[in-house]
């Protein structure tokens, strides 16, 4: 419930509070007062569309904040969802600066627009403004007829969750059978026999690649040990060269002590010389080329290149692939058996689905029918003599086609006509504003008080009615405020009688300046704003005592309600 509303900056308005209570609350006041501002402010602080124009002149900023109590679950779910902390009320405001800019928060933490749009949503329609009203948007209007539907309809939508939830959990259970029974028995078998025939070994691809370097480069890799072995011990060699460096050098060790060790090294080195000499004639001597080892080398590696590329970028990988499919192979046969059986119960699962799904659309349009019939009788109770409302519902589809849903397979939509002669057509494209705010009237006369949002608020609802209807309109509008909150903007005495809470607009001039007022007017000032309502001050005498009748009457209907 919107318990109060701060507005600063706004149009008219300088800085104005006002503690709104349960019941009919009732907006009243000369035209051009200021009413409009009142809703406008609404709309703003519930996140729809404004522009700077809205901020006061000479001012740079414009506020507007809203305060609501008893929070529903799925107002807590929602601030669960933003990270939003539950203080056990809400308050919601809005910033908007001369450039444009805005400011939107949710209990003090700053949220995104369209964050804010979500959670008003949640809080209050008003009834009037085309843009503002959730029952022009047809994905509601399914909702509604549920509510009318009420228990019986209830009962069979939870077996249909029930029937929902076990039927996609065999879908579920069935979805990695059926991978495994699709794949072809025969293909596995035989990419299981390919990978096992060529009999791979983890690092083998490295040995048969290093091999064929080698003989792909078989004369260099013969020349290179030949011209070493040479260089070494050949004529002129490294060998040679030491050993003479070592006589010269033994012929004047008796003048230098310290050359006998260095003659020591160069003997170490000749025999370390005449060791890789050995080594480099023995390979000299291994390294005749084997063709048939070199045409085994490039089959062999031709043959894993094949199996890397259908397989895995690796021997590693192609042996693992090889598990895969032996496991795949095991359990194919399991899998076959196993779609078999889920087929059967998905196959049952679907006829008690589909079955269930029209059951919930028959009591679905036997309800809508009576819905329709029963807002028809209401719209003419309200002035709306040739109107008619009905509920159209979309062909279900066939079971094989149908996608089964929880809240079963209908799409519906509202559709009115205002006059004789007129088709039906959808609710949004035709209805007025005028229209729009007697027919939710209409509408919420025929659901239950508990439904939905807990505060409405109406403006333009008394457009085009006087005497008789505006008393029927007067007395639906309470019967309504019973179990919700409810704002109204009227210009109807009859209305205005039945306010339990109402608040007079006005228009002040202080120091050149004008401004928009509110007053919560007593009992006294509602009689007062009653009588100007029905007659003006030039009738006030006769107007007070009609007034005092009607409000008299107001509240022998509302005990009567008891």
């Amino acid at each position: 419930m919107l318990t109060t509303l701060s507005i600063e900056n706004v149009a008219l308005i300088g800085k104005l509070e006002v503690e709104f209570g349960r019941g009919l609350n009732i907006l009243s006041g000369e035209t051009g007062a200021g009413k409009s501002i009142i809703i406008d402010s609404v709309n703003f602080v519930l996140g729809t569309r404004a522009d700077k124009t809205l901020i006061r002149y000479g001012q740079k900023s414009a506020r507007v904040s809203a305060y609501f109590d008893e929070i529903t679950p799925d107002i807590k779910q929602l601030l669960e969802e933003y990270g939003i902390e539950d203080e056990g009320e809400l308050m919601i405001s809005r910033t908007m600066s001369e450039d444009g800019a805005g400011v939107c928060r949710i209990n003090g933490r700053k949220v995104t627009l369209n964050m804010l749009k979500g959670l008003s949503s949640l809080l209050a329609d008003i009834y009037g403004q085309h843009e503002s009203v959730s029952l022009l948007n047809p994905s509601n209007h399914l909702g509604i007829v549920d509510a009318f539907a009420g228990d019986e309809l209830q009962k069979v939508l939870e077996v249909q969750s029930k029937l929902c939830a076990e039927y996609y959990g065999y879908k579920s259970e069935i979805a990695e059978y059926q991978k495994l029974a699709g794949e072809d028995r025969e293909y596995l078998d035989f990419k299981i026999n390919e990978i096992e025939e060529a009999a791979l070994q983890p690092g083998e691809e490295e040995e048969l690649l290093a091999a064929r370097r080698k003989l792909n480069n078989y004369e260099a890799y013969l020349t290179a040990l030949q011209t070493a072995a040479e260089e070494i011990d050949g004529e002129d060699g490294a060998v040679e060269r030491i050993s003479a460096g070592i006589k010269e050098l033994s012929r004047i060790a008796d003048y230098e002590p310290s050359l006998s060790s260095l003659n020591d090294r160069l003997e170490a080195v000749n025999i370390e010389l005449d060791d890789i000499t050995s080594e480099l004639r023995s390979l000299l001597d291994d390294s005749d080329f084997d063709a048939e080892r070199a045409k085994y080398v490039e089959e062999r590696i031709a043959k894993i290149n094949l199996l890397k590329r259908k397989y895995g970028a690796s021997i590693d990988e192609i042996l693992g692939e090889l598990d895969e499919l032996k496991d795949k192979a095991s359990k194919y046969d399991v899998a076959v058996a196993e779609c078999e059986k889920f087929d059967k119960k998905i196959a049952e699962m679907t006829d008690k689905l589909y079955d269930n799904t029209l059951k919930i659309s028959d009591i679905r349009q036997k309800a809508a029918k009576n819905f329709s019939e029963m807002v028809t009788k209401e719209l003419a109770s309200l002035g709306m003599k040739n109107a008619k409302f009905t509920v159209e519902f979309a062909k279900i589809a066939k079971k094989e086609e149908l996608s089964f849903s929880p809240s079963g397979s209908d799409e519906v939509a509202f559709l009115f006509s205002a006059n004789s002669g007129q088709p039906p057509r959808p609710l949004s494209k035709i209805i007025s504003g005028g229209e729009l705010s007697r027919f939710m009237l209409a509408m919420k006369n025929c659901l239950p008080s508990g439904l939905g949002i807990q505060t409405m608020i109406f403006d333009e609802i008394d457009t085009g009615i006087s005497g008789e209807t505006a008393q029927i309109v007067a007395e639906k509008l309470y019967n309504i405020s019973r179990g919700k909150q409810v704002l109204a903007v009227t210009h109807l005495p009859q209305l205005a009688a039945m306010a339990d809470k109402q608040f007079l607009i006005a228009k002040t001039v202080q120091e050149g300046n004008t401004y928009t007022t509110l007053t919560d007017l007593d009992r006294e000032g509602m009689l007062a704003e009653i009588s100007r309502l029905i007659g003006g001050s030039q009738y006030s005498k006769h107007a007070l005592l009609h007034a005092t009748e009607m409000k008299d009457y107001a509240d022998e209907y509302k005990k009567s309600l008891f």
